[in-house]
């Protein structure tokens, strides 16, 4: 079985690479034919005119993803932050009882249909993802262990300075949960979705600032040391109820070690289920100094009720955008 797979007159190429994590492989179907089990899977799109393919897209087994631009200067553009593929819960359930933080899924079957793409490599991909709450690795707490989960990815066809991807996900909890109270109270309990990334200083880091709209205003926080081991905002507010969305953004080219890494816009569209109320925006950073390290973690958070019982179900629609320079609001 070859490992990279070549689509639409050769204008896309999807690989499976290899991945240093401790999440279990999952299994990748293209157009309904297995190619077996990987933890890394990468997409990559042609730049018109010459031979070379950047990546634009690549799924851990984890549930994070990493987004960037379809540009191909030299040297090439870096991934740095993760988007990670939720909701996300602290608290406890049936089966712990003991307070955990549910961060991510287990990803088990992505399954891509490329018919939407033409053969000139423009068009759409379909990538469908999910991450069931059988056949989990004992001891792990993972989401899946206290859901059943699946996304539908709409990646966009890239271009040079952005790449826009559609995600539609649904959840059913199979356990009776319980969300942490303090953590509720501190906006952190039940995450939409997440991005996790790193700043460490003004010289070091993959993104410098959160911006985002509430009812009338434009917020940007520009992060800073001193603002380490805080939740920000200091004092948070809801976000703009017509059109949820925020920006991670990096606003320089300095970003040591990785360089232009790209900005990340999110625009919720839709939410459903036991969450209820406005949308706030969250984000913590510690004060690692380590550079191989995400230290910052950012989030969109609802209000969950006190208990959640087996059975509730819900989705979470929304569109992520990584590009070059990031735009105003």
């Amino acid at each position: 079985m070859k490992k990279t797979a070549i689509f639409n007159n050769s204008e896309w190429a999807i690989k499976k690479l290899r991945a240093s994590i401790p999440e279990d492989p999952f299994e990748v179907l293209i157009d309904g034919k297995s190619m077996g089990m990987t933890k890394l899977l990468a997409f990559a799109k042609r730049v018109p005119d010459i031979n070379r393919f950047p990546q634009i897209l690549v799924i851990y087994s984890s549930g994070y993803l990493r987004l960037k631009a379809g540009a191909d200067p030299a040297p090439p553009l870096p991934f740095g932050q993760s988007l990670i593929l939720g909701p996300a819960i602290s608290g406890t359930s049936s089966s712990y009882p003991t307070r955990t933080l549910f961060f991510h899924p287990q990803l088990q079957r992505v399954a891509i249909d490329t018919s939407l793409l033409n053969q000139d490599g423009m068009g759409r991909m379909l990538i469908r993802i999910t991450s069931s709450h059988s056949n989990l690795s004992p001891g792990r707490a993972t989401t899946n262990q206290i859901m059943n989960l699946a996304w539908t990815l709409t990646l966009e066809e890239p271009c040079a300075l952005s790449t826009t991807l559609h995600v539609a996900g649904t959840f059913e909890f199979t356990e009776d949960v319980t969300p942490d109270p303090v953590q509720t109270e501190k906006l952190e309990s039940m995450r939409l979705l997440q991005i996790s990334t790193m700043f460490i200083d003004h010289v070091r880091h993959d993104v410098n600032a959160l911006r985002f709209k509430t009812g009338g205003d434009i917020v940007t926080l520009s992060y800073d040391p001193s603002l380490a081991n805080l939740l920000l905002p200091v004092t948070p507010s809801s976000l703009d109820s017509a059109m949820p969305m925020f920006d991670s953004i990096h606003t320089d080219d300095v970003g040591r070690p990785n360089g232009r890494t790209p900005s990340y816009r999110i625009r919720i569209s839709s939410t459903t289920g036991p969450t209820t109320g406005p949308i706030m925006v969250r984000a913590f950073f510690n004060s690692s100094q380590n550079l191989h390290h995400d230290n910052l973690g950012l989030w969109a958070f609802q209000q969950a009720p006190a208990s959640i019982k087996k059975g509730a179900t819900g989705n979470i629609n929304y569109t992520a955008i990584a590009s070059i320079n990031p735009h105003s609001l």
